[in-house]
Order: C-alpha cells, then structure tokens, then sequence
C-alpha cells in the first residue's frame, strides 16, 4: 500500500517527490528531465532519504542532463505511427485549408488516427509541454480503444482467463499481471508494431498461469509463440519509449 506523496524543490535536482510503499525494501530514487522521484518504505526517514539524494547527488544529476539532452523534439515531421495507430500533424496545406489563426489549434480524429491542426506559422517550441501531453493522451485514447479488445482475443485464442485490462502510463515496463491475474498494459505499446504489442499482451496472459519466470512459463511463452519468444523479446528491447 502506497502512502500520499510528499514534495520540496532541491536547488539542483529540482521537485523531489517522495513515495512511502510499505513493499519497499531500499531507497529508490528516478531522475526525470526536472525532478527525483524517490521510492521508499514508511520507516525511512527525511534525513534517510536526504543523506541518499546526497550521497547520489552527482549521478542523478547526470542523469538529468542525458534526459534533457535526448529528450523529443516535436517539430512539424514528428508523428508515431504503426500498422495500428498514426498521430501526427496535418500539412500545411491541410491547415490552411481549414483556416487557422496564428497559435489555434484544431484536431480531428478517426477510429486509429489523429491529427493536430495548427497555423504553419506557429512556433512549435514555445508548445512542447502541450504537444506531448496531446501525444501521450492521443496514444491513451487509442490504447483504450485497441489493447483491452486485442487482449480478449487473444485471450480467446489460447484459451487464458483474466480478470480485466487497464491502461497506464508506465514508462518503465510495458505490461504486468497482478496476482488476481489483472492485465496491465503501458499506453506506450501503441508506438510499437502489432506484432510486438501481441508479444507484451501474450506475456503477460502466460502469468495468468505462472505468476513468475519460471522454465515453465517461457515454455508456455514459447507455445503462444511458435518459438520467437528469445527473438521478439530481443526485438522489443530495440524498441525505447517515446516522448521521453
């Protein structure tokens, strides 16, 4: 069980938010582009948890400025697209068409696409905190709409039995099965070809049956796979999260 989170800004890492889980064990600690998010058990204290930011002070700020650095651009030819999904901008003609003014947006959307509308004149870089977040919930949406069907097919396929599929905006595994055999998908699987998302999904219904990585799970995996299991898992490895 997760306590509320608490917060305060360190002059160089930023917003530190700290979360008490009463399964943690150590002190955790993920840097992002602006701020620590440490993870730690009830008993651990302020100054616990202060003398450990210290202690790793110089790396998590590396960390930091790699994030920063490699983080995404989204200009005008940026768009996710698979053999599912496509998020991306209209041309400029398309926006034209409809007649923008400088900085109003417009987006349209069908069953598996969406497109932003926004006037060619606009400066896409004073908008990247709202282009990502428009991204991240275009991929949601689309996530809610496919995973949960797909999983209850191939669910039916093979014969699996769970007990419900949520989406969420894990960036550090793409699926998991709690131990009621609920599926828990990433939304971020919706930038990754079909055949992949299959893989994930087909992963985590095995753990409906062996809640852990036993020879008897990957045997399973390779049943529901024809044998790709080592080649679709080394494939997905090539495959990071977007948007980071």
């Amino acid at each position: 069980m997760r306590e509320a989170e608490s917060q305060w800004v360190d002059e160089e890492l930023g917003v530190i938010s700290v979360v008490r889980n009463a399964r943690a064990c150590n002190i955790i600690m993920r840097a992002s582009a602006d701020g620590v998010r440490v993870t730690c058990s009830p008993r651990a204290t302020l100054s616990e948890i202060r003398d450990a930011l210290d202690a790793f002070r110089a790396k998590l700020s590396s960390r930091q400025s790699l994030i920063r650095d490699t983080a995404t651009l989204i200009d005008r030819q940026f768009s996710i697209s698979t053999g599912i999904v496509s998020v991306g901008f209209a041309s400029d003609e398309e926006c034209r068409s409809v007649k923008l003014h400088q900085g109003e947006v417009c987006v349209r959307r069908g069953e598996f696409w969406s497109k932003i509308y926004i006037d060619p004149g606009t400066d896409l870089t004073k908008y990247q905190g709202w282009l990502k977040k428009f991204f991240v919930e275009e991929l949601r949406l689309h996530a809610k709409n496919y995973l949960p069907r797909r999983t209850d097919e191939i669910a039916a396929e093979y014969g699996f039995k769970h007990t419900g599929v949520k989406i969420q905006s894990s960036r550090t595994c793409w699926g998991s099965c709690s131990a009621r055999n609920s599926i828990n998908l990433s939304l971020y699987l919706m930038a990754v070809p079909s055949h992949l998302i299959d893989y994930v999904i087909k992963h985590e219904l095995c753990h409906t049956v062996h809640h852990d990585h036993s020879d008897k799970f990957w045997k399973l995996m390779d049943d529901v796979t024809d044998g790709r299991t080592k080649d679709l898992r080394r494939e997905l490895k090539e495959h990071r999260m977007p948007l980071g």
